[in-house]
């Protein structure tokens, strides 16, 4: 009996959202997403969309070849990536997953620009979504294919680098966090609490920054009182400068903080993950990671498809993949970075839960967000900093 009410409230929601699409009520993607969660399948919903006719305006996602290939490639941090998430993706579904990696997001974005393909999938920042889309360097995405993106939360539903202002969306969340400053305590006795530590001349050869434009032109203007977003070029010549006059203490500029902050660095400016996992690792006792008064970068990772990927099909299952709740609980248990997923804390270490940032420290923060045209001057502020 419970049986036989179960399908027939399945079968007025059918109903439901077949009325909607024929409609204008609802436009085929809602269609398809709704339906999918219903249980129909792809070549039922294309069925009911045809008979529909032509009076929705919106453009129907393009059908892709749902071939599963032998091995997709994947383009990623080094260090980052949980080897285990990676062997239950192929166990599951039979495909390979090659990665190669960058140390930064500006070597990515440099490669893809000059014409490097081969990858089916690559992660990128928040900021640098929207170059890349914009540039056209991207496939827009058939959300069809990625169901489990309902279960994402709704502040990633549709976040402001990625606006769907073309009718496209280009970017699933995997991965949210803070840039902060990981201080080793067995080798710094003073407290420490604001950025300007980083720029004390007694610390001089014992600081490393982020190899990343700009995370560390956001802790120049962040120390300054400034936006990390800023469109003016006075305001961007101030932190340049500042970092210009720091870098006779700095020992390095590095992208794997982990790895620094085991050798011994003493204060590392930091992703929340990597200062965590040294942390973890350590103790804490041995490693403390601050939020600056000041205020600090946030940021947001990214799955991508570029354009000339051979298995956009392959990237999708390997996106949805990830937006499952007991997934991306298990994989931040590894990664010590927060996830945008409804339900991912109840599978996941419960000492990552208790460094989410509070309320009040998020106040601090700021998401670094695309600058436009603006871009253009980090690239010639980093630039100076850099070869100087």
């Amino acid at each position: 009996m419970e049986a036989k009410q179960t399908e027939c409230r399945t079968t007025r929601e059918v109903e439901k959202i077949v009325h909607g699409v024929a409609h204008g009520e609802l436009t085929r993607r809602q269609f398809i997403e709704r339906g999918i969660t219903l249980g129909l399948s792809l070549s039922a919903l294309a069925t009911v969309l045809a008979a529909c006719g032509d009076g929705e305006t919106e453009e129907t996602p393009a059908t892709m070849d749902t071939a599963v290939p032998e091995e997709i490639f994947f383009y990623t941090w080094s260090d980052y990536i949980p080897p285990d998430s990676i062997e239950q993706f192929q166990q599951e579904t039979g495909i390979k997953v090659t990665m190669s990696f960058f140390d930064d997001q500006d070597a990515m974005l440099a490669k893809l620009k000059s014409g490097a393909t081969g990858w089916d999938v690559v992660n990128s920042s928040g900021q640098l979504t929207p170059i890349l889309a914009k540039s056209g360097l991207l496939q827009p995405l058939n959300m069809a294919y990625i169901p489990n993106f309902q279960n994402v939360t709704q502040a990633f539903q549709k976040p402001p680098f990625d606006p769907e202002e073309d009718g496209n969306k280009y970017s699933a969340p995997f991965t949210w966090g803070t840039t902060g400053l990981a201080v080793r305590l067995d080798k710094v006795s003073e407290p420490v609490t604001s950025w300007d530590t980083l720029w004390d001349p007694d610390h001089e050869g014992q600081i490393s920054m982020l190899n990343d434009m700009r995370e560390t032109l956001g802790v120049s203007l962040k120390r300054l009182g400034l936006s990390c977003n800023t469109t003016s070029q006075d305001e961007l010549d101030q932190a340049a400068a500042a970092l210009i006059e720091q870098k006779p203490l700095i020992a390095k500029y590095d992208s794997t903080p982990r790895r620094v902050i085991l050798a011994g660095m003493p204060l590392v400016h930091a992703w929340d993950g990597d200062a965590l996992r040294a942390l973890d690792e350590l103790g804490t006792e041995t490693v403390a990671y601050v939020l600056p008064e000041e205020g600090f970068v946030m940021w947001t990772d990214n799955f991508v498809v570029p354009a000339g990927a051979k298995s956009p099909y392959a990237a999708h299952l390997f996106m949805d993949f990830w937006l499952d709740p007991k997934v991306a609980g298990e994989a931040a248990s590894y990664m010590q970075y927060f996830m945008p997923v409804t339900g991912w804390e109840q599978y996941t270490d419960p000492t990552l839960l208790e460094v989410l940032p509070t309320d009040e420290e998020l106040q601090r923060g700021e998401h670094a967000t695309d600058v436009g045209e603006f871009s253009a001057q980090y690239v010639e502020a980093w630039t100076k900093v850099k070869s100087a």
